[in-house]
């Protein structure tokens, strides 16, 4: 690992090599942005993020010019939480791969946990921000949005990398509606049994791949009506390359139900009122095992939440589950 600190930005970049199955550089990178003054009194709370499909950890940590208050990470930052964020294997700032369409879910979720446990280590060992001294009792909570809550939900189920979990607009009723029938037949099937075909009908699918990739959707779907030109043209700046086949599986109708069916952590799932979801209970009860679970939809906002002129409410209820968990 390596660390290049710029203002309250910690980079890092951890090697991944050792559990995926390519040849060559596979090196996950993002940072860590903590709180100048810590309160060593209280636990510290530790949120690893994750983009959506064809999205950076920019969206985390979106800079608009002429607009204040579109940085999650900032917000939290500012309560005193360490947020980290990670770019996939395969795309934005980490390594690329000679076969994109070969990571799964299973794949990019190993790379992610080892990425994940290097940040959690040198937080709790005091050697990862400058300033920050040993915590070693820490209160890790992983956030994705979108696909990438797919991912962290299948990362917990695999690894149990995290004390809770925090989804953002994943629904897992997919988008049937934009399928194949070949692609609707592995429908409400486990990834054991599907992976290796989601992977090749993504490569049919995305057959001549494109610098970004526009998912068909509904007119307003990503964006509510009311998000001011600067924030959309901010939000496309820090797009990039879908990861295909993890994009895929989270269009595909309870592909990782199994895997949400076993998270036992505290779990807050959060939407839009102009989701690309509407079924927010059906989400919800797959869930089944969660500990502490709870139901969030903020008004006035389609699939990307961060960019809503609302997305204080959000993270503002956020902020009173994060610590309503923590401090029980």
């Amino acid at each position: 690992m390596g660390g290049l600190t710029s203002a309250a930005r910690t980079r890092v970049d951890v090697d991944v090599s050792a559990v995926v199955p390519f040849s060559g550089e596979a090196v996950v990178r993002g940072w860590v942005r903590a709180p100048a003054a810590a309160d060593p009194a209280r636990r510290l709370v530790v949120l690893v993020c994750f983009p959506g499909g064809s999205c950076t950890t920019g969206y985390f940590d979106l800079d608009v010019p002429g607009h204040a208050g579109y940085s999650m990470a900032e917000y939290f930052v500012d309560r005193g939480v360490v947020v980290a964020a990670f770019d996939h294997l395969g795309i934005g700032d980490s390594s690329a791969v000679d076969d994109i369409f070969a990571i799964t879910p299973w794949i990019a979720a190993e790379a992610d946990d080892v990425a994940t446990r290097v940040v959690l280590d040198g937080l709790r060992a005091g050697t990862l921000v400058p300033g920050l001294g040993p915590r070693p009792d820490l209160f890790a909570i992983g956030v994705g949005h979108s696909m990438g809550g797919m991912l962290s939900t299948v990362q917990q189920a695999r690894h149990r990398t995290f004390d809770a979990l925090i989804g953002l607009g994943h629904g897992g009723d997919g988008l049937p509606g934009f399928l194949t029938p070949e692609e609707l037949a592995l429908a409400d099937r486990p990834l054991a049994d599907t992976a290796s075909e989601i992977a090749q009908c993504a490569r049919v699918r995305f057959a001549t791949p494109t610098a970004i990739d526009n998912k068909r959707a509904e007119p307003n779907s990503f964006f509510a009506p009311d998000v001011p030109t600067a924030v959309k043209a901010a939000f496309s700046r820090q797009r990039t390359q879908l990861l295909y086949t993890c994009g895929l599986t989270s269009m595909i109708p309870g592909s990782t139900d199994a895997e949400k069916a076993t998270v036992d952590v505290p779990l807050l799932l959060a939407y839009g009122d102009g989701d690309l979801t509407r079924n927010f209970s059906g989400a919800f009860a797959r869930y089944a095992c969660a500990s502490d679970a709870t139901l969030f939809v903020l008004h006035d906002s389609a699939h990307c939440h961060n960019q809503a002129t609302t997305r204080a409410v959000l993270w503002d209820r956020m902020d009173r589950w994060v610590r309503s968990i923590v401090d029980e």
